[in-house]
């Protein structure tokens, strides 16, 4: 696997751990680990809104600030990359 396609695969996981967490009790994990980047990217190309002030949300509920820069970096990117294959 090529790095960026390496890069997406990890920012699907975390993704995915964050569409989990983002209902339970892994709000800390999901806020202390995200990868922000990568997941701007996996959303985008899924088609999803921008999800960063939901991020916000569910982070500042345990005192963690999302990097909003580099999610919406990777947000802008996601439809220009290569897409991942799940």
């Amino acid at each position: 696997m090529n790095k960026v396609a390496n890069r997406l695969a990890i920012g699907a996981a975390a993704s995915a751990i964050l569409a989990l967490a983002a209902c339970g009790g892994g709000d800390q994990r999901l806020c202390t680990e995200a990868n922000w980047y990568q997941t701007g990217v996996y959303h985008a190309q899924q088609g999803y809104e921008n999800r960063l002030a939901k991020l916000q949300s569910i982070c500042a509920d345990i005192g963690i600030t999302p990097q909003a820069s580099e999610y919406t970096r990777g947000y802008a990117a996601g439809p220009t990359l290569p897409r991942l294959q799940l």
